[in-house]
């Protein structure tokens, strides 16, 4: 077994044919044989056969599918006797403005001298979460183990019990943009963050509840308070694109016990994941909390319909718009 030049080369020339849409190019960089294998992320994406696999490269010009940009982040190719493999790790932005980033284990075998593709699995290493972001991410399921795990909400016990709108907040990508940037600037941005976050959320009412790593946990009595926050704060983080940070937001109304500063509860859990379900750039409102406010106030996109990952059945969930700009939501473009 051996590092391979030339297995890495032929790699290259797919993921560029891959990019190009260039299905005659893959075509030809395929194997035969009908042992062939396209896996991808989704359930359903396990693709036999040199026909059925050519067949899905075909429906590559779907806008969704096409790639705007892409950036091999590292490649290692091996070859043994008539095998080779690669591992790949890439950042690719589709033609919508999605960045993901993939990881691809590439299967080689010679056939006639040349180097043929005969597997390929795509998957998506996003951690705790699934794809489409319905499960939690792992910042925010740390903000909600750092409550359970409060060793002073357990001593107190339930102090008061009422109805509270929670928003979370978490920032997308932050693995990537931290390696960037580098640990010390890293830090000094999201300190800056959280300083304007905590400012629009105190101004509208609410107060901090906690902050772990990149996202937070804000409480407010007033539904239309929290809503008017997350149009603050994602306005905020608009005015400076310099920052590179891309934010999602959630939030949910209900009962909570509150245990000292912190709150339990479902209401708190499932404002989690609505936050969770959220897309960079977005604010998701659930239908309870959406219910509660004036729609003059304050208008939402086409609402969507979720599974929430340790919730039964089917949750509604309403885009709330926030780049029209709006008396109650002055323009945050200066940070402390």
């Amino acid at each position: 077994m051996n590092p391979s030049g030339e297995i890495e080369a032929v790699a290259r020339r797919f993921l560029a044919a891959r990019a190009a849409v260039n299905v005659e190019a893959m075509r030809h960089l395929h194997s035969r044989s009908e042992y062939v294998r396209l896996i991808g992320s989704d359930e359903p994406d396990w693709n036999q056969g040199y026909e059925r696999a050519v067949e899905v490269w075909m429906g590559q010009d779907n806008e969704f599918l096409q790639i705007a940009d892409r950036t091999i982040r590292r490649l290692e190719a091996f070859e043994n006797g008539e095998t080779g493999w690669a591992a790949v790790e890439q950042e690719t932005t589709l033609a919508t403005g999605q960045t993901f980033v993939f990881r691809i284990t590439m299967v080689f075998v010679l056939e006639e001298s040349v180097w043929k593709v005969i597997q390929l699995h795509f998957s998506i290493p996003v951690p705790d979460q699934e794809v489409l972001n319905v499960d939690l991410t792992k910042t925010l399921s740390n903000l909600l183990a750092s409550i359970d795990n409060e060793p002073d909400s357990l001593a107190l016990g339930r102090i008061s019990e009422g109805t509270l709108t929670f928003l979370f907040t978490d920032v997308v990508g932050s693995t990537s943009l931290s390696r960037e940037l580098g640990d010390r600037a890293w830090v000094d941005l999201i300190a800056s963050h959280f300083k304007t976050v905590e400012r629009i959320v105190e101004r509208e009412g609410g107060r901090v509840v906690k902050t772990a790593g990149d996202g937070g946990m804000y409480a407010f009595a007033s539904a239309a308070s929290a809503l008017a926050a997350a149009v603050g704060i994602q306005r905020s983080v608009a005015a400076n694109p310099d920052d590179g940070l891309t934010l999602r937001a959630g939030i949910h109304t209900g009962d909570v016990v509150q245990t000292g500063d912190d709150y339990l509860g479902l209401t708190v859990n499932k404002a989690a994941r609505v936050a969770a379900a959220a897309s960079g750039d977005q604010i998701l409102v659930s239908s309870t909390t959406a219910d509660m406010v004036n729609t003059t106030e304050f208008t939402f996109d086409n609402p969507i319909t979720a599974e929430l990952k340790g919730l039964t059945g089917t949750h509604t969930l309403l885009p709330l718009e926030w780049e029209e700009r709006s008396p109650r939501d002055p323009e945050e473009t200066n940070r402390p």
